[in-house]
């Protein structure tokens, strides 16, 4: 597995546990739920972010 396909298999393993969160919760969404929900937010987007930084810096190095 190459370091490049690793946000992409965060950012996937994210989205199914936010879809799966959503999907099994209880009747009542506690704290512990937003806070879940919060993090891995934080997290696709921290990996979102990673990506393009990569992105520019290949980009800098052609130039």
């Amino acid at each position: 597995m190459k370091k490049e396909h690793l946000p992409f298999i965060l950012i996937t393993i994210c989205l199914i546990l936010i879809i799966l969160d959503l999907t099994f919760n209880s009747d009542e969404m506690d704290l512990g739920f937003w806070l879940r929900m919060v993090a891995n937010s934080f997290i696709i987007l921290g990996m979102i972010g990673r990506i393009r930084e990569r992105k520019n810096q290949g980009q800098q190095k052609s130039n």
